[in-house]
C-alpha cells in the first residue's frame, strides 16, 4: 500500500515522492531555472534507479499536473495550475525534440537504416 497525501499545491493525493519532485519542478519554474535532471531529483526522493524519477515525472504528466517537452539530453516542464515553464538549459545547443527509438530521425526513407542483400 501506498502512502499518499494532499499536496497543498494542487489539492490532489500524492505519493511522497509525487510531492518532492512535483514541488521542486514548481521551485524551478517559479525561480526561472532550468528543470532538474533526472539524477537530481532521484537523489531528493532517495531513489537509487535510473528509471525512479523519470517514472513519477510520468506520471505527473498523465495526471494533467505538468506538461512535458522533451529533448535529447533536456527538458522543458510546464507547471498546469500557473502556466509557467522551467528554462532552456544554458548548454542546451538544439532545439530538435527527442525521437523515440524505433522512429527513426527522418532522414533516410522511412526512417529506417536500408540493409542491402549480401551486406549481412
Amino acid at each position: 500500500m501506498k502512502m499518499r497525501s494532499i499536496n497543498p499545491r494542487t489539492g490532489t493525493e500524492m505519493t511522497p515522492n509525487e510531492t518532492i519532485i512535483y514541488d521542486e519542478l514548481c521551485r524551478a519554474a517559479e525561480a526561472g531555472e532550468p528543470c532538474p535532471l533526472n539524477l537530481d531529483l532521484e537523489m531528493m526522493i532517495g531513489c537509487s534507479s535510473s528509471s525512479g524519477a523519470p517514472t513519477v515525472v510520468k506520471r505527473l504528466e498523465e495526471r494533467g499536473l505538468i506538461k512535458v517537452i522533451r529533448f535529447q539530453r533536456f527538458r522543458r516542464v510546464q507547471i498546469c495550475a500557473t502556466g509557467q515553464w522551467t528554462m532552456k538549459a544554458p548548454n542546451q545547443q538544439t532545439t530538435s525534440r527527442h525521437v523515440p527509438r524505433g522512429c527513426g530521425a527522418g532522414s533516410r526513407a522511412g526512417g529506417k537504416v536500408q540493409v542491402r542483400k549480401g551486406a549481412v
